[in-house]
């Protein structure tokens, strides 16, 4: 009868070590992929998206009902205390307002809001999420406003790396002034 002994350099020992190499690839590929995972995302193409943005303010400029737009970038700037970044329209004589339309050029989803100004009272009058795919979308409001001699347009990034941001107001009266 014949007997045999193991060294760690046969196979138990090449098995053993075979798991270990696994684990240890198993661990680096995992770390990788959460590397990846927080890897800031790429910057929109900002000059192309202002550049859209102006476009579809200078078409909707012509178009009746057109009581001003605003636009301006919805980022991920964390040095921004709030997130947030917007516009006012003044009006110097009292407008009714209708609604808006808005796009968002760039990459991910953004946030916009609409606050109305009518005498010193300012009513929040909705928010929405739209995708920055450069797709017009209208938002009716509940009900017109009358006597409005202000509005603000707000927005932030929800998602995505950002874009800029396009809002358009309608209803009826003098267009009205921009102040950021």
């Amino acid at each position: 009868m014949r007997h045999s002994t193991r060294s760690s350099s046969e196979p138990l020992g090449s098995v053993a070590g075979m798991y270990s190499r696994c684990a240890t690839f198993a661990l680096v590929g995992a770390l990788a992929v959460g590397l990846v995972g927080c890897a800031p995302e790429a910057e929109p193409d900002w000059a192309a998206a202002e550049a859209a943005a102006q476009e579809f303010e200078g078409v909707a400029s012509s178009q009746e009902g057109f009581l001003g737009s605003g636009s301006f970038r919805v980022e991920g700037d964390e040095s921004q205390a709030s997130g947030e970044s917007g516009v006012v329209l003044s009006y110097p004589d009292d407008a009714r307002v209708d609604g808006a339309t808005t796009a968002c050029f760039g990459d991910g989803t953004a946030r916009v809001g609409f606050t109305v100004r009518v005498g010193s009272s300012w009513i929040g009058v909705t928010s929405v999420e739209i995708e920055c795919d450069g797709a017009e979308q209208v938002i009716r409001f509940d009900e017109a406003f009358d006597a409005v001699n202000a509005v603000t347009i707000d927005g932030a990034r929800t998602q995505g790396a950002g874009g800029v941001l396009v809002a358009v107001v309608s209803g009826m009266g003098s267009p009205g002034t921009v102040t950021p």
